[in-house]
């Protein structure tokens, strides 16, 4: 049930993102936008179609993938969130956008931590598997 939760809270909030004002984006938030498909188009190919979910719960016959955007970020498709709800945030910001974009960090924090709680249940060398790996923003967090 939390995940589902988190994962209504997510696509809501990137909803309001997407909905919640202009879309005349000066230059630079269109590179931040891009750059967030980017990684996310790289995220997605790393991680295999036997591991890809929307949902925090690993799938049956889950691995832990270490390959590509993975060796640097835990959770680059939450990055990939954050990079084009700043864009738009930023670039065309609403009140609206705002609000969204506040509760996306709020939700995708509680998520990470949720998943990797999951995770580590799952898979027990998971900690130790991840040292030195970034959650969301490389040599920061």
């Amino acid at each position: 049930m939390r995940s589902a939760l988190l994962v209504l809270g997510q696509f809501a909030s990137i909803t309001v993102l997407l909905i919640g004002g202009s879309w005349q984006l000066p230059w630079w938030a269109w590179s931040l936008f891009a750059l967030g498909l980017i990684v996310f188009v790289w995220a997605a190919s790393s991680l295999g179609s036997t591991n890809f979910t929307i949902m925090p719960d690993p799938r049956a016959g889950n691995t832990l993938s270490q390959r590509g955007i993975y060796r640097f970020i835990r959770h680059p498709m939450y990055t990939a969130v954050l990079l084009c709800g700043a864009a738009v945030s930023f670039g065309a910001p609403s009140i609206w956008r705002w609000v969204a974009l506040g509760v996306c960090v709020v939700v995708l924090v509680v998520k990470v931590y949720h998943e990797e709680g999951l995770l580590t249940a799952k898979h027990p060398d998971y900690p130790q598997r991840m040292k030195g790996v970034a959650r969301l923003v490389p040599f920061i967090w």
